[in-house]
């Protein structure tokens, strides 16, 4: 089981691992910072998602592109 606790920016964090540690029951403590993940619609609906695509169509019609074959694809995913 797991609890998730959001702290603020001036939290000590050092004294709440110590403070939780003592408690009978807690196995570990880690703490993360920016553990955000995102919606495939909050990707596609950011401003660098737009550069990149507008970047990668760009490269694409100036000849900046790559095949990739199959071996190589093959190669990359270690199948054989």
């Amino acid at each position: 089981m797991e609890i998730k606790i959001n702290l603020n920016e001036y939290a000590d964090v050092s004294f709440i691992k110590k403070l939780l540690s003592q408690i009978k029951g807690i196995t570990s403590i880690e703490v993360s910072e920016n553990d955000k993940t995102y919606s495939w619609e909050e990707i596609e609906n950011s401003e660098y998602f737009g550069k990149v695509m507008e970047q990668s169509e760009n490269e694409y019609k100036n000849g900046k592109s790559q095949e990739l074959t199959d071996d190589f694809l093959d190669g990359i995913f270690n199948k054989k």
